[in-house]
């Protein structure tokens, strides 16, 4: 009798295991899909062209000509933007172990387009503030038209690798999805029947 409690235990505690397991993989792939689906707005957000006046207003602005002043002001509110966002940006760092642990070491790639992404306009922005006023024609001149493509994602036929960093945020977003949508929708399926 004994021996027949403890087989049937076990196998209680097995099948709690393995729904407890399945529930961490589901927290951890819906976690991360809203992350991907929440990474469109912040770029959209960071990204955006018109530029109020209260996101430079705070600018230091001491020792700058009046056109210093007019060519940081959109620099300046994107930076801005960044930090507006750094909650999201720690999300994410604190599920892409999380992620890996569920999905496979793979997914550090994925998530690191983000982080590329991200990167990558920081360096532009950091390129704008350097080369404030490059002569037409130059390298200087084909670096900026880049990097401007790289923040705005604008085309013009100066611009090398047009949507480079938007590449980079689709292709996050679709990897996310192929790995995490399938789990959080065959839950969600099987709740609703």
């Amino acid at each position: 009798m004994s021996g027949v409690i403890s087989f049937l235990g076990l196998r209680t505690f097995d099948k709690w295991q393995r729904e407890k397991v399945h529930e961490r993989k589901l927290e951890v792939a819906f976690e991360a899909l809203t992350l991907a689906y929440e990474s469109s707005m912040v770029f959209d957000d960071i990204r955006r062209r018109l530029v109020r006046p209260y996101e430079w207003a705070d600018m230091p602005t001491e020792g700058m000509s009046k056109e210093q002043i007019e060519q940081s002001k959109s620099t300046y509110a994107i930076i801005k933007r960044f930090s507006h966002h750094n909650d999201f940006f720690d999300r994410v760092l604190k599920v892409q172990p999380k992620l890996m642990a569920v999905f496979g070491p793979e997914m550090e790639a994925t998530v690191a387009k983000l982080h590329r992404a991200r990167n990558m306009i920081q360096i532009a922005l950091e390129m704008l503030i350097e080369i404030p006023d490059p002569r037409a024609g130059t390298d200087e001149w084909d670096l900026i038209l880049q990097m401007r493509s790289d923040i705005w994602d604008h085309s013009s036929s100066g611009v090398k690798e047009p949507e480079r960093v938007t590449k980079l945020l689709r292709e996050f977003r679709a990897e996310i999805e192929a790995k995490c949508a399938p789990l959080v929708n065959q839950e969600f399926k099987a709740n609703v029947v």
